[in-house]
């Protein structure tokens, strides 16, 4: 099938998911009644609409995170959270606001330390961590110092392998 410019139609993403889900749901042979509780012939998949309704609100715990990207404390989101209600999505996105800049949402060390603080964390599993995220980055910055190497590395271990069969 083509859609007028002679090159093949994709698969929307709906309909490559029901085709995977139904190929992790079936054995080797193909059962078309499993299939079929998948995918009706009648609905064209790629005519499928998605509507959002609501919003739903969660207040998330705040916790000491991994990510080495920063200075200071690494701040995240724990697994435990209150749910703070539902909200309709047209009157979310009315009262929201506009969005923020990348520079309004960048956190400075002291204000990261002490929300950590007021959420439990001591200053000693902080410095833990702070010296933990300076380790991954020393082994990230050697690691990228050291990649113009790589290349000689895999060609010299390319040549020994030659060797090795061409005497064996």
């Amino acid at each position: 099938m083509t859609n007028g410019d002679s090159s093949p139609r994709r698969k929307s993403i709906l309909k490559k998911a029901l085709e995977t889900s139904t190929e992790s749901t079936t054995d080797a042979s193909t059962d078309s009644e499993t299939t079929n509780q998948f995918v009706d012939d009648d609905v064209d998949l790629e005519s499928v609409h998605v509507k959002f309704q609501k919003v739903e609100i969660r207040d998330y715990v705040i916790t000491l995170a991994d990510n080495p990207g920063g200075r200071g404390p690494p701040v995240g989101l724990g697994w435990d959270y209150d749910e703070a209600g539902e909200v309709p999505l047209e009157i979310y996105e009315e009262s929201r606001g506009q969005r923020r800049k990348m520079y309004q949402m960048h956190m400075h060390s002291s204000y990261r330390k002490d929300l950590l603080k007021r959420n439990g964390v001591t200053e000693d599993e902080m410095d833990y961590m702070v010296k933990e995220m300076k380790k991954i980055r020393k082994g990230r910055e050697r690691t990228k110092m050291m990649l113009p190497f790589m290349k000689l590395e895999d060609a010299a271990e390319s040549a020994k392998r030659k060797v090795n069969r061409a005497m064996s």
